[in-house]
């Protein structure tokens, strides 16, 4: 998006003199003499001083401003105004050195000095105009640019800054109409059709805009910041060609332009033409090599081509430029959570955490980190840390839930997952959660009601159908809905295991046990490591008093975890399949 901040730039003219004054370096002396002469009648119509002392006071001034030599310079025309206190071109140098010394107020007094002697004096209005615009006091640049337009209504830079000070406070038809006139007086004023096509950028009217650029381009065809400015117009209209093709002419006038590389690579990207884009940023980065924001889109292309180590290189570069980016730091750890390399990516989270330790989204992913890395007693602890900070944010209650629930503390996960919903009683995944975990305390009615909630606030939630009919068969109960709800979810997740498990499972209690036989050797095949898959199983080929195979499923039951029921189960079958008869 073009971000436009007019800013007005007023420039002063300094009279020229002979050669030999750009390198003088010695003190005039001024002329011995009782005679009182004065200068031409021309030279008073210019406002010049018209004693002879005050004149020779102007020019040492003028001499020692093209010295930059500011504080000499007010000096002289101090001492100027001693010998003619009336001359307004004295007074115009005096208040334009005074403002590059940064005496705003010196400068205005000299303004107003002259205003009193001929309150016609323009150069002195656009002065005051330029002060109160820089000071945002644009009213009163308002009124001075105005005046300047009465006094003389060709007055080009007293349009060009009204037009961009309505610009400024969005008054952006009188800006546009005022852009307009002053293109009129003067039809090839540059300016104008460049601050023309920057506010119809602002408003959105890219079709005028690239107009208004294009025409500020054909008076001056090396512009540079009309061409940036087209070149994003063309991007905005989605005219990518035209935009690569002005952002190429500006890179043949200023090979190292920072926006136009910039710029080409956001297309390239867009495009995915990511060597491209490359190219561009590895041009950048060469003429830039500590630009952090170059650093971080190669690596972000890297990553997007999943070239993690590169890309990870190329963060490790923008850290070294600055250590402290945060942004730099996040995709350094979300690089090693890639890789899966969760000890390096907890360093780089605890770091961000530093810089900026009462963020509550960060202690969270920090949580999920430990969590991953079975330390579930620190996960459990920087959630508290965040409770402490935001004690009514419903989501950190239930992260705390889930935290717990995954170190089978069911009670307190209850309590957490509660919580959660009083804050917030219309989110699903709150009463969903809950209901796993009632399940898992054998609490089942209350399972069946946090369900059952859960579907009336989201009848699209495949994993409560599931849950809900998954319960109703390890009841015994409703069967035929139980059916109804796991066929529900499987609408959703065909190929889900465990959905189809408790498919298997249903059918297993209503006693069709092929039928379970069958969704059930379809469940392991998908997760082959749940030990409650295996032991369905193992139920199912029992009840058709196949022995081996129910041994068999015990027994990978067994491996992914030990049970003392289910080890029972084996020594039952292997009694069995001993004492069954030899053929």
């Amino acid at each position: 998006m073009i971000h436009l901040k007019f800013q007005i730039v007023c420039s002063f003219l300094i009279l020229s003199f002979a050669s030999g004054c750009a390198t003088y370096k010695g003190k005039l002396k001024e002329p011995v003499t009782q005679k009182k002469e004065y200068i031409s009648q021309a030279a008073a119509k210019e406002g010049l001083p018209q004693d002879y002392r005050a004149y020779y006071h102007y020019l040492m001034g003028l001499i020692n401003e093209l010295h930059n030599d500011i504080e000499p310079a007010i000096k002289e025309y101090q001492k100027a105004r001693l010998y003619d206190p009336k001359s307004i071109a004295v007074l115009k140098n005096l208040a334009v050195v005074s403002l590059r010394k940064g005496d705003i107020i010196s400068a205005l007094d000299a303004c107003e000095e002259s205003l009193k002697i001929d309150p016609n004096f323009i150069s002195a209005r656009m002065i005051k105009g330029s002060i109160y615009s820089s000071q945002k006091k644009y009213e009163s640049a308002v009124e001075e640019y105005k005046k300047v337009i009465e006094i003389d209504p060709q007055a080009k830079d007293a349009h060009l800054y009204l037009g961009i000070i309505y610009a400024e406070n969005k008054d952006y038809d009188s800006a546009i109409a005022m852009l307009e006139k002053l293109i009129k007086i003067e039809p090839n004023y540059v300016l104008g059709f460049y601050y023309l096509g920057r506010i119809n950028a602002k408003t959105k009217n890219y079709a005028k805009a690239e107009e208004h650029f294009t025409k500020a381009l054909e008076i001056h065809p090396n512009f540079l910041k009309v061409m940036e400015d087209l070149g994003l117009v063309y991007q905005l209209q989605k005219k990518h060609d035209s935009a690569i093709d002005m952002y190429k002419k500006i890179l043949e006038i200023d090979p190292l332009n920072e926006l136009a590389h910039n710029m080409l690579g956001e297309i390239y990207i867009k495009e995915e033409a990511y060597d491209k884009a490359l190219d561009e940023y590895k041009k950048l980065s060469e003429s830039l090599p500590d630009n952090v924001e170059v650093r971080i889109k190669m690596g972000l292309i890297y990553y997007q081509q999943k070239d993690l180590m590169r890309a990870l290189e190329e963060f490790q570069l923008a850290r070294a430029a600055d250590p402290k980016n945060g942004k730099t730091i996040f995709y350094i750890a979300s690089i090693y959570e890639e890789m899966n390399n969760y000890e390096d990516a907890l360093d780089e989270w605890l770091k961000l955490l530093k810089i900026e330790p009462k963020s509550v989204d960060i202690m969270l992913h920090i949580s999920q980190i430990y969590e991953k890395l079975k330390k579930l007693e620190e996960a459990i602890d920087i959630i508290n840390r965040a409770i402490k900070i935001e004690p009514n944010d419903p989501k950190l209650y239930f992260y705390l839930g889930v935290a717990q629930y995954n170190e089978k503390r069911y009670t307190d996960a209850v309590e957490n997952f509660k919580k959660a919903v009083e804050m917030e009683p219309e989110n699903d995944t709150y009463h969903f959660r809950l209901g796993i975990t009632y399940e898992k305390l054998k609490e089942y009615g209350k399972c069946i009601d946090a369900m059952k909630k859960t579907l009336q606030l989201n009848e699209d939630h495949p994993s409560a159908h599931n849950y809900l009919g998954y319960i109703y068969a390890e009841m015994g109960i409703n069967l035929n809905d139980a059916l109804e709800h796991i066929m529900k979810a499987l609408e959703f997740e065909s190929d889900n295991g465990y959905f189809l498990d408790s498919l298997g499972w249903v059918y297993y209690k209503k006693e069709l046990y092929d039928k379970a036989i069958e969704k059930l050797e379809e469940a392991v095949l998908l997760v082959p490591d749940d030990p409650t898959m295996y032991d369905h199983l193992g139920e199912a080929y029992f009840r058709i008093n196949n022995y081996e195979k129910a041994k068999d499923a015990w027994e990978k039951s067994l491996k992914g975890e030990k049970n003392s029921a289910i080890e029972e189960k084996v020594k039952k079958a292997n009694k069995l399949l001993r004492n069954k008869p030899r053929k």
